[in-house]
């Protein structure tokens, strides 16, 4: 009621020594891990190997041997000539067999993970057959994908931002152009009026009349005018000194930014986080497990040396 198997012998036969077998709990099995958030759906396939004692606790679970081993590497008859260690009591009763497979589900649930890698910076996980070297390669280039498309949404936010002071600019310098010329006219108007002015005292005029008062009052106005239009002009200039500022400052908050950017998605050297995805109890099969008999080479000396690894 048993399954019995026996690991095939690899290699050649070690000279003047003897074949035995070494009693062992054989268990084979499938391990199918799902995560659906991180799009990982993955099977692995593992073969383990337990002592058995007759202790109260007959399978060590704390000693358990991860073999390489397949169902290819199993036969089910032993080689001639080999002797048999020792069977413990326990070994022989069918009914613990399905016990240990409950315990060795349990084993596999709390000792077996798909450890996979995740980028930090990208948020992105390696694929559950990929080595740490692909998925670094991988995120690099994501990283440069990445990076492009951030700056060149960034480079468009700006440009957006350095388009419209630009246009500012281009209005305060006309709107000074229009200033000056105004202060040029209004200087050149004031000057003759203060010409007309003093030009009509020089021709020797005694009394001062309405018509002089008059051109004394415009002269001084204008005169008021032209510093009012020279203020205007130191206003104008001052405004686009400002905006001209702003656009340096606006460069540089960009330049920071894509600087910040390119940093953030430095990942050459990255720490990856290792994430262990764990299987559902549910999701662990279990294809064989029995009595298996493991081959070793006995010499002179009673010393073993192992038949099969």
């Amino acid at each position: 009621e048993i399954p019995q198997s026996f690991v095939r012998i690899r290699g050649s036969q070690h000279t003047g020594s003897n074949l035995g077998y070494e009693p062992r709990l054989l268990a084979w099995e499938s391990i199918h891990f799902l995560d659906g958030r991180r799009k990982i759906d993955a099977s692995r396939h593992l073969t383990i190997l337990v002592p058995l004692t007759n202790e109260a606790t007959p399978v060590e679970w704390d000693d358990v041997t991860i073999a390489d081993l397949s169902p290819d590497d199993l036969d089910v008859t032993p080689e001639e000539g080999g002797s048999f260690g020792e069977l413990p009591a326990p070994a022989t009763r069918a009914k613990n067999y399905k016990k240990w497979r409950k315990d060795f589900i349990t084993w596999v649930y709390r000792n077996q993970t798909l450890d996979i890698w995740k980028s930090p910076a990208l948020k992105v996980t390696s694929n559950s057959d990929e080595s740490e070297r692909d998925f670094r390669l991988r995120i690099q280039q994501l990283t440069r994908e990445t990076r492009d498309v951030k700056t060149e949404t960034l480079r468009k936010k700006y440009a957006k931002k350095m388009s419209r002071l630009e246009d500012r600019i281009r209005r305060a310098e006309q709107s000074v152009e229009r200033e000056e010329e105004q202060a040029k006219q209004q200087k050149f108007q004031t000057m003759i009026s203060l010409g007309a002015t003093l030009l009509s005292a020089f021709l020797g005029r005694k009394t001062v009349s309405r018509s002089s008062m008059g051109k004394a009052a415009t002269t001084i106005r204008g005169m008021s005018r032209s510093r009012k239009e020279s203020q205007d002009i130191d206003r104008a200039e001052e405004n686009v000194d400002a905006l001209k500022q702003q656009l340096i400052d606006l460069e540089a908050e960009f330049t920071q930014e894509a600087e910040d950017l390119a940093s953030q998605l430095h990942t050459q050297s990255e720490t990856l986080e290792t994430i262990a995805i764990r299987p559902k109890k549910s999701n662990i099969t279990v294809e064989l497990l029995g009595l298996g008999w493991v081959p070793h080479w006995q010499d002179s000396q009673g010393d073993n040396t192992s038949a099969w690894e």
